[in-house]
């Protein structure tokens, strides 16, 4: 199986956990959390093995897969920021206020990291 079918089967079960309720930004979240952890080393990697001779055609491959990768990436981060908007209100008490900021503002953190990545991706 590859990683596309693994991501959009773990989307799938997140979209079911969702109607669940309060539990349906945590599946996503660590979702998220996974891929940014395997990006990240693998730019890291990147950016050792092929910096300053992309050129190649094994860092040309690279480095296409990690502008796919991280695009996909934002567009699971813009999926969690729609999933929190769409829970924001099922509960008015301060305790679930405070974790839907805090799910908020991680977004907004991996948004940000995602952008910069693909940014500096994008100029090599």
């Amino acid at each position: 199986m590859n990683t596309k079918t693994k991501t959009t089967m773990i989307m799938m079960t997140a979209a079911l956990l969702c109607g669940i309720g309060n539990v349906c930004a945590l599946p996503l979240r660590i979702l998220i959390e996974e891929q940014h952890a395997k990006i990240e080393p693998a730019i890291k990697k990147f950016q050792q093995e092929c910096s300053g001779h992309t050129d190649s055609q094994a860092c040309k491959e690279e480095h296409d897969a990690l502008v796919k990768a991280l695009n996909e990436f934002l567009s699971l981060v813009q999926n969690g920021f729609k999933v929190i908007d769409a829970h924001a209100n099922d509960a008015s008490d301060a305790d679930y206020q405070k974790q839907i900021a805090a799910l908020r503002v991680r977004a907004q953190q991996h948004l940000d990291w995602g952008r910069e990545q693909l940014a500096a991706l994008q100029l090599q």
